[in-house]
């Protein structure tokens, strides 16, 4: 037999062909020798020989190849080591097998830098895999038909570890949910008889919580026992399905909203509407809205060229908008009140999302209010007061202030925010302040009467108040002044009291009447009744005769009385009447004679002297008669 490798004649032709290189290095680390078999630029015999090798290594790779030069040299064994040599530009990895060779070592180097390189991105690549499967919950599973066993691993977090494990598939079965065994039964007899790569989702109950999985085969191979082996992978989708019954919770809420959704795109075209939307223009659940412009459905949009100078116009002003009469088919929504937002998707592609609520109510109560207040203010205004209501905590400032009642050209226009130093004279703004002060620290309302002159000279009566009205807490307290023009009322309680004054002493006068008007009435009744005796008892006709002229005369007497009395009563009434006639002097002298005799006190005589009883005058006899009765 031909022994090539064994004849030392070929030794130095099959060194050349090999690809390692050989070193001879001494104990001191020197090169002694080299045989290069690579094109590496630190390899070559000009970098090497007669160097020492220890002094031109990195020093951590001296640090890990020193060592086991040193234990090839004095323990005489041959070790293999693979190493990592950084240099300036590149890394490298050899496998370096150290002989012992005398006193001195070989060093067979071995390049395998891309060996290594491959290595580490698998590596690389299945630590990625592994965190892949990890992030996606992502497990690999095994079933043969014969065992009827599941056997998997993997990172699911449900059943599933980095280990290989396994369990019956009638366990498994009863780890489903009772009402997803069924299909997973199906599944698993359809991927018996042939491989079914679709995949299917089912939920497990495991340590007393629900979990959603989804399963699918990737390889059905038939083995030499007529059984099968199905290998396949499962994933842990809780997480997914459970944000996908969020988004059917959200997606079911906002179907339900108050409010009016909608989503389009650029163009116009309708991708999106809520139920409140379809309903408030008129759309029909079964309708397709993918071919339904907004400029068509809306009514405050009529053409594509309007949609696009409205998102102009939101995407550079702002996206809150209100939006009057926007409904074609409800007139009964007054405005919508919303907001819009540009949204772009994975793929570049804009849209347009709007929210808005209906604001009829809110506009109809506002315009409802508003007339409420125009009504309020033109009834304050034309009230004879001044009403002025002031911040306690921004320096008595006007929070409101209608026309005084006394100065109609002051008025509320532009009188808010500002205070009373703003529209008086200097003491009169102190002292209206030094009042405000006093209710705002005290609490007490203040409530007095003024009296003086308005701008043009007149009597002026004031009637003021100051009342302080706290809110729900003390920064919100404010101070409302009233002032009452009771000018002409004032003067009518004047009046008043002077008509009272006089009527009660006309009522005075009248007592004194009557109490007088009673004597007279009494002297002619006395006269009456005590000449009546002397004429019943006198016998002497001529002497009767005297006393019956007495009696006559007291009857005319009483009788005028009586007159007087209704005469007074024509005199309040504004209707006395005199009645003038020739009346005899001497007569009524007599008369009025006769009528004061009986009422002289004792020691006193009422003397009569005759005149001449032809003696005419031209008067109201009676009147002149009650003259003299005073």
């Amino acid at each position: 037999m031909n022994r090539t490798l064994h004849d030392a004649n070929n030794a130095q032709r099959i060194l050349n062909l090999t690809a390692d290189t050989m070193l001879l290095i001494d104990r001191g680390g020197v090169c002694i020798d080299i045989n290069t078999h690579s094109e590496l630029w630190f390899l070559q015999e000009e970098k090497l020989l007669g160097k020492n090798i220890f002094k031109l290594l990195p020093k951590y790779t001296r640090e890990k190849v020193l060592p086991i030069f040193q234990t090839v040299l004095n323990e005489q064994r041959s070790i293999t080591k693979n190493f990592k040599l950084e240099l300036s530009n590149d890394t490298y990895y050899f496998k370096c097998i150290m002989y012992p060779y005398d006193d001195m070592v070989l060093c067979q180097y071995r390049d395998i830098t891309q060996r290594s390189n491959v290595k580490r991105l698998l590596e690389q690549m299945n630590r990625n895999l592994r965190e892949i499967q990890k992030v996606a919950q992502i497990g690999q599973w095994m079933y043969n038909t014969r065992e009827n066993i599941f056997h998997y691993m993997g990172h699911t977090g449900i059943l599933c570890t980095e280990d290989v494990k396994s369990i019956s598939f009638n366990n498994y079965i009863q780890s489903i949910v009772e009402e997803d065994r069924c299909i997973f039964n199906d599944w698993c007899k359809r991927n018996i008889e042939n491989l079914d790569q679709e995949s299917i989702s089912y939920r497990i109950l495991h340590n007393n919580e629900i979990y959603y999985v989804q399963l699918q085969a990737y390889s059905h191979e038939r083995l030499s026992d007529g059984s099968f082996n199905i290998e396949g992978y499962i994933q842990n989708i809780t997480d997914t399905q459970r944000r996908r019954n969020d988004i059917n919770t959200l997606t079911h809420a906002i179907n339900n909203a108050k409010e009016s959704i909608f989503a389009t795109k650029e163009d116009g075209t309708l991708i999106f509407a809520n139920r409140q939307f379809m309903q408030n223009h008129g759309i029909t659940e079964n309708e397709d809205i993918s071919k339904l412009k907004i400029y068509e459905v809306v009514a405050d949009i009529s053409t594509q060229k309007e949609w696009r100078e409205r998102c102009r116009s939101i995407m550079t002003s702002g996206s809150n908008y209100i939006i009057q009469n926007p409904s074609k088919n409800n007139k009964d929504i007054l405005a919508y009140e919303g907001i819009m937002y540009n949204v772009t998707n994975d793929s570049g592609e804009e849209s347009y999302w709007s929210f808005s609520h209906d604001i009829s109510e809110r506009l109809r109560y506002e315009a409802q209010i508003k007339r409420l207040n125009q009504i309020m203010d033109t009834t304050i205004n034309n009230l004879p007061a001044g009403i002025v209501v002031k911040d306690i905590n921004n320096d008595f400032r006007y929070i409101y202030r209608n026309r005084e009642s006394y100065n109609r050209d002051i008025c509320n226009g532009d009188s808010i925010g500002k205070n009373d130093f703003d529209y008086y004279p200097l003491e009169v703004a102190e002292e209206k302040r030094k009042g405000d002060i006093e209710v705002a620290t005290t609490g007490k309302e203040l409530h007095w009467t003024t009296e003086g002159k308005d701008k043009n000279g007149n009597l002026l009566i004031l009637d003021k108040r100051k009342i302080r009205v706290d809110g729900d807490d003390m920064t919100s307290s404010i101070i409302i002044s009233i002032e009452w023009d009771i000018t002409a009322m004032e003067l009518m309680k004047r009046e008043l009291q002077a008509s009272k004054e006089k009527a009660e002493l006309s009522d005075n006068l009248k007592s004194a009447f009557l109490a007088n008007m009673s004597h007279e009435i009494r002297t002619p009744l006395n006269a009456i009744v005590g000449f009546s005796h002397l004429i019943a008892e006198s016998e002497d006709r001529a002497e009767r005769k005297s006393y019956y002229e007495i009696v006559e005369a007291n009857n005319e007497r009483l009788l005028q009385l009586i007159n007087e009395i209704l005469d007074l009563s024509k005199i309040e009434s504004g209707i006395v009447e005199f009645t003038y006639s020739p009346t005899n002097l001497h007569k009524l002298c007599k008369e009025v004679h006769d009528a004061h005799v009986f009422r002289t006190p004792p020691g006193v005589d009422l003397i009569y002297e005759p005149s001449n009883e032809k003696l005419m005058i031209t008067t109201d006899k009676n009147r002149l008669f009650q003259v003299s009765q005073i």
